[in-house]
């Protein structure tokens, strides 16, 4: 991952994905479970703050919509 290009939702989506995938696998071990599980809470905060910010964009056009009618 290359931390100069910014992740879209979906990409970030993919990733997090990807890590479930990897800590399902018992192949991995305890340091690696670790780094993985704290990006992925990382992630999943950053998919949630995307997600609330379109949640807010969406509530401000449909006022905007209404007040204009």
């Amino acid at each position: 991952m290359s931390e100069n290009k910014t992740e879209t939702f979906e990409e970030k989506m993919q990733t997090l994905e990807k890590i479930v995938r990897q800590l399902d696998e018992d192949e991995v071990s305890l340091e690696e479970s670790l780094k993985l599980y704290q990006r992925g809470v990382e992630l999943s905060s950053e998919c949630d703050k995307i997600l609330k910010n379109a949640e807010l964009k969406v509530e401000t056009l449909n006022r905007k919509d209404d007040e204009d009618e």
